[in-house]
């Protein structure tokens, strides 16, 4: 493998999607330790990227800065922010950029910079063109290839790679946040962490609030586990209603920014909860997962490594990408007996770990 000095990445947003583009980036560090890894993302992961040991430099593209300038009206100030960023970008030449993102504002993103290797996706599972900007493509032998592993096969045109190591460090004041906040809670072990929740614009993949506080209770009665109910960004108000609906066994977590939310996670023993990235989170934390799916496809986006469950139905009309679905059949269908059952399973014997 040749060895390189300066690698680029590019994977913007979401959360879950920055997570599974992670064990590859861990990879090529592996493979090429003295080569400088900048990482390109928007928002939220930056505080987690900034303190991984594989990540050397995170740069943030200010995404929000330029919208918000140009909602107001302020052109020139969208443009300097803009201006700014490509000084940034530019700084330094990078022997290679790998673009994991594939859309067109990622690969002119990995077009502005300056290298002479620009690799990414081929037309599927790249989007809106974004093929064109790449001199090296790759095309996965299947399009229902997990993203994690497509990943690696991305980052596996710089030189034949290792096995990714799975797993991320916590900040310390992350985990002293969240010691502090059990310790005031007196949160009794286990603790099993339930995500309910999905991002804005998903809701076609969340199972019933209701499902979630009978499973809670039942859950937190027959294991004696702290049932402890993630939330984020608007949906502190829900997760209080499900604790109350729960029972006395559910605990709202405290409010978290990423890596908090990670270390909170690292102090859990069971993770419940559907397609998102949270439940990446939980998975790369090294947490085993309850994983609920419905229409999204669980061989591409199920929870990345070995000893996670995924709790479905196989019908005809799923996976599927059609949001506007009214009847949510493969979700109506996945029972609380089913995630009970499930949750027992992955919890040896009903008794812990």
């Amino acid at each position: 493998m040749t060895a390189l000095r300066s690698i680029l990445v590019i994977r913007l947003s979401s959360l879950g999607d920055v997570l599974l583009t992670m064990p590859a980036v861990q990879a090529i560090k592996a493979a090429q330790p003295a080569a400088a890894v900048t990482w390109l993302v928007e928002g939220g992961p930056m505080e987690l990227l900034a303190y991984q040991p594989f990540v050397d430099r995170v740069i943030e593209f200010p995404r929000r800065r330029i919208a918000d300038n140009l909602r107001a009206g302020r052109i020139g100030g969208a443009a300097a922010a803009l201006w700014v960023f490509r000084s940034v970008l530019r700084r330094d030449a990078y022997d290679a950029v790998l673009d994991f993102h594939g859309i067109i504002k990622s690969a002119l993103l990995a077009w502005a910079a300056r290298t002479c290797q620009r690799i990414g996706f081929d037309k599927a599972p790249a989007k809106e063109g974004s093929w064109f900007f790449y001199r090296e493509k790759i095309s996965p032998p299947d399009k229902r290839m997990h993203k994690a592993d497509r990943n690696m096969l991305l980052a596996s045109r710089l030189g034949r790679l290792g096995a990714p190591a799975l797993g991320l460090a916590v900040p310390p004041a992350a985990a002293a946040y969240i010691d502090a906040f059990l310790a005031a809670r007196q949160a009794a072990s286990p603790i099993f962490a339930v995500n309910p929740f999905c991002s804005r614009g998903s809701e076609f993949k969340r199972w019933d609030l209701a499902r979630y506080g009978e499973l809670i209770r039942r859950v937190g009665d027959d294991t004696g586990a702290t049932m402890m109910v993630l939330w984020g960004p608007g949906e502190e108000e829900e997760a209080r209603r499900l604790a109350e609906l729960a029972g006395s066994r559910a605990v709202v977590a405290c409010p978290t920014t990423v890596s908090q939310l990670l270390a909170l996670l690292k102090r859990t023993d069971l993770y419940i909860g559907g397609d998102t990235g949270v439940m990446h989170l939980a998975a790369l934390a090294g947490v085993p997962v309850v994983a609920i799916f419905g229409p999204t496809d669980h061989l591409v986006n199920g929870p990345y490594g070995s000893g996670h469950t995924v709790v479905r139905k196989e019908l005809p009309c799923s996976p599927c990408r059609d949001k506007t679905c009214k009847g949510r059949e493969c979700l109506r269908s996945v029972t609380v007996d089913d995630v009970y059952g499930a949750v027992l399973a992955a919890w040896p014997a009903a008794g812990g770990r």
